[in-house]
């Protein structure tokens, strides 16, 4: 049936899709010195970009297909390419609420090592201060 063609379709588009925002995606990150991610994530980034998101269904027994209902053919293609690019949407919002995490993580690991590296400068400098105060007494 032509119906389950379309679907068989859509979701190979939406793989394709995916795929090249993926690849998009890379080529910025891998052009932008900025910006360097680990490969590791860059890797789930793109496994979570290109995921399947399901398929398609074609329209019931009560939706038929000619001109003497609201529900015709065309409006049956324009509903399932926008549920396409709303899937394509929820994937990459999903995707960049994800690396938001990452990078949220990755800057209060940094805060923190700082915070370290900070107070061992700190008592490093306190221990000279007190080394040198005993030396001038002396």
């Amino acid at each position: 049936m032509a119906s389950t063609k379309v679907c068989s379709d859509l979701i190979l588009m939406e793989s394709i899709c995916s795929a090249d925002m993926a690849d998009a995606m890379d080529a910025q990150v891998n052009n932008s010195e900025s910006c360097p991610l680990l490969r590791e994530t860059l890797q789930e980034l793109r496994r979570r970009v290109c995921e399947p998101s399901g398929s398609y269904s074609p329209p019931g027994r009560n939706q038929p297909f000619d001109s003497s209902t609201s529900r015709n053919w065309y409006d049956w293609i324009l509903e399932l390419f926008k549920e396409l690019l709303r899937r394509l949407q929820q994937k990459f919002q999903k995707a960049l609420e994800w690396l938001h995490q990452i990078a949220a993580t990755c800057l209060q690991g940094l805060r923190i090592a700082a915070e370290a590296v900070w107070r061992v400068l700190n008592d490093f400098c306190s221990s000279l201060e007190q080394l040198f105060r005993s030396l001038i007494q002396v």
